[in-house]
């Protein structure tokens, strides 16, 4: 790798990846020229309780399917158990001592921040790249959280000012459960993966 190449660090649990993530990642790209993007899915995820949760295989699958031109790393679903983004960054800057990493994350995960296990270690060996999630906090607002609450610096973190799509899992995983169509709120290869293996249907 050469020295300044600019690697995205997408983690999430992707139960399932839908299209909301692929606009997150797209307004991040435009923001920054990644050189190479990584797809981190979570065996378990540390800050929230999943119900009806696909296999750690099945979720590399799928956001194989949703993000063909990235890379999935499976580091956390080999582990297994409960990982943290500390420990995982600090594994993928092993992996890329020269490149700088960048984290990204939504808004309810950056107001959290200062909760998180060893935030200082993220900051550390990553900028961290945060989407507003709605109109009810600005991108000022979150700039000013960031330097005031947090304490990062300018150059440690970036806001997107896109506004993202209006979708979750959870909305995906009850359409299933509705016998609703969920083409166009995930890729069409993920919802075919997700009709073959019957997940998310009981």
């Amino acid at each position: 790798m050469a020295k300044k190449d600019k690697i995205a660090v997408f983690g999430g649990t992707f139960n399932p990846p839908h299209n909301g993530h692929l606009h997150l990642l797209e307004a991040f790209r435009r923001a920054v020229a990644f050189d190479k993007v990584l797809i981190v899915p979570a065996a378990i995820p540390p800050h929230k309780e999943v119900g009806n949760l696909a296999s750690g295989e099945q979720r590399v699958e799928m956001c194989r399917r949703a993000f063909p031109d990235c890379e999935v790393c499976d580091y956390e679903v080999r582990r297994g158990g409960k990982n943290y983004t500390a420990d995982t960054l600090a594994y993928l800057k092993t992996l890329y001592p020269q490149a700088t990493l960048y984290f990204i994350m939504g808004t309810d995960m950056f107001l959290s921040f200062a909760s998180w296990h060893e935030p200082w270690r993220v900051v550390q060996n990553a900028v961290i790249l945060c989407q507003k999630r709605d109109e009810s906090v600005s991108v000022e607002q979150l700039r000013r959280f960031g330097k005031e609450s947090l304490g990062l610096k300018e150059e440690q973190f970036l806001i997107s000012e896109v506004t993202p799509l209006e979708l979750s899992s959870t909305a995906v995983r009850e359409a299933v459960e509705s016998g609703k169509s969920i083409r166009e709120m995930v890729p069409a290869a993920v919802a075919e993966y997700i009709e073959r293996e019957g997940l998310y249907a009981d």
